[in-house]
């Protein structure tokens, strides 16, 4: 075999570099004027930033106050990601937050979060920890913290946030209310800090399903400038439906997911189960998920090598970001030792994962695959999964990792396996143990989220 031809080689990048380095940039106006600073109260400490953003006073949404996490770009309002380390303002907003405000939102601010969305309990942003408004003293889950605080204690209608793991749904189970992972890729990512772009969900937490759907509804759809939102459809319809329940439907219970949570929170899901079997007249029953436990091993993997790797080269390859976020996320590279040593650690592991194992990230695209074949294999079988939305109700603070043998797989084990496969999943409020709210997550087939709001819809009903 010919060996490289150093000299050959070395033309070869310097050709490249000149072309590279004389590609036009990207240029576009934002579609509204930044927003402008109105102090508000904040009692949980949910807002990292507060505002009034303008918008027309016309559109679905003209009726809501609603927020955005942190990493999700307001033009004209600089956002940390909960960090000392990062510090980005961006020209535009971010596709989620212009489709907000052209359907009328009020956006009335940023909401706080876990470092760079790494954190499932709302306890490690540079600001301080969230407070949960449902349960003194416990942790409101994370990472989109802010954002279930803020709708939790009624300061806004909705909020929208993200979910890599399941930092949508475990804050709606520990706040007591709705919690909506979209399908993956229907919500563009356009204008968000990437933790993890194969696992990135943009979602939405409020107070009720009817809610959710009509912010969803609004943010939903293909952006054309992100050929990995193209297969999305062009708009999509949610809420006029809302109201027709889904006949004969068939609930699949997954041993493993009951089998992770404690008995209380096992007993609470079984009763609303049952109670919905006999209200809505459906059928349910017992369907297992083998590969899930490896679903979330291949979530977690796959999220410290894709961040160890975005946060070193300000971009992933095949997942290109801004120019001002690529700067952005550079520099906050070479401030990462201020950061919390648990979410530091976890990106040195990634980078360190991806320079030993040559492999290991392969594996876990064949652990998701088989999970994926596997979830298409229960959707024959049934309409919507239903499981507990997180194993336990919320810990105390400073309870996660460790004391009291607490640790962070708790919170994602039955929410990290859908980030893996991309299917639509929701969490919704089903009853409380010792005064925590206890989520039931309810999970349908990739693409079908207009039935999966439509049985949301009618559970909810059901339970309250």
């Amino acid at each position: 075999m010919e060996n490289a031809d150093p000299s050959r080689v070395e033309a070869w990048v310097d050709d490249y570099l000149d072309r590279v380095g004389s590609l036009p940039a990207d240029s576009v106006a934002g579609a509204f004027d930044p927003p402008y600073p109105q102090e508000r109260a904040d009692p949980h400490d949910a807002f990292a930033e507060t505002f009034i953003a303008d918008a027309p006073l016309s559109g679905s949404l003209v009726d809501l106050d609603l927020a955005v996490k942190e990493n999700i770009a307001v033009g004209g309002v600089t956002t940390t990601c909960g960090t000392d380390c990062f510090e980005w303002t961006p020209d535009i907003d971010a596709i989620a937050v212009e489709r907000l405000r052209a359907a009328g939102g009020s956006i009335v601010g940023t909401t706080d979060m876990d470092p760079f969305a790494f954190g499932t309990t709302g306890e490690l942003s540079a600001r301080g920890r969230t407070l949960n408004p449902a349960v003194e003293g416990h942790v409101p889950g994370g990472s989109s913290s802010g954002s279930a605080a803020a709708v939790a204690s009624g300061e806004v209608d909705a909020a929208l946030g993200t979910d890599t793991a399941g930092s949508v749904r475990i804050p709606a189970s520990f706040c007591g209310v709705v919690g909506y992972k979209p399908t993956y890729g229907m919500v563009p990512t356009e204008g968000v800090v990437p933790l993890s772009p194969s696992n990135d969900h943009v979602g939405v937490l409020a107070g009720d399903v009817t809610t959710a759907a009509r912010v969803l509804e609004a943010v939903a759809g293909r952006e054309a400038t992100r050929p990995d939102s193209l297969t999305a459809p062009d708009r999509l319809a949610f809420v006029d439906d809302l109201d027709r329940t889904p006949p004969e439907l068939r609930l699949g219970v997954p041993a493993e997911f009951m089998a992770a949570a404690t008995d209380e929170v096992e007993a609470e899901v079984e009763s609303a189960v049952t109670t919905c079997a006999i209200e809505l007249d459906a059928e349910v029953r017992s369907v297992t998920f083998p590969e899930a436990g490896a679903a979330v091993d291949a979530n977690d993997a796959a999220t410290v090598m894709e961040f160890g790797a975005l946060l070193e080269r300000g971009g992933l390859l095949g997942a290109g970001q801004r120019a001002d976020l690529r700067a952005a996320l550079r520099r906050a590279n070479e401030r990462r030792d201020s950061l919390p040593g648990r979410v530091r650690d976890l990106i040195e592991t990634g980078r360190a994962l991806l320079e030993r194992a040559s492999d290991a990230y392969g594996r876990t695209w064949d652990a998701r695959r088989l999970a994926i074949r596997r979830q298409q294999a229960l959707f024959a079988e049934v309409d919507v999964l239903a499981t507990p939305t997180t194993a336990i109700p919320a810990p105390e603070f400073g309870a996660v990792p460790g004391r009291g043998g607490v640790s962070v797989l708790d919170t994602v084990e039955n929410t990290a396996p859908f980030n893996a496969t991309g299917a639509p999943a929701v969490s919704v409020p089903c009853g409380e143990v010792e005064g925590r709210p206890v989520g039931l997550q309810l999970v349908g087939p990739p693409g079908a989220d207009g039935f999966l709001l439509r049985a949301a819809a009618s559970i909810e009903c059901v339970l309250h």
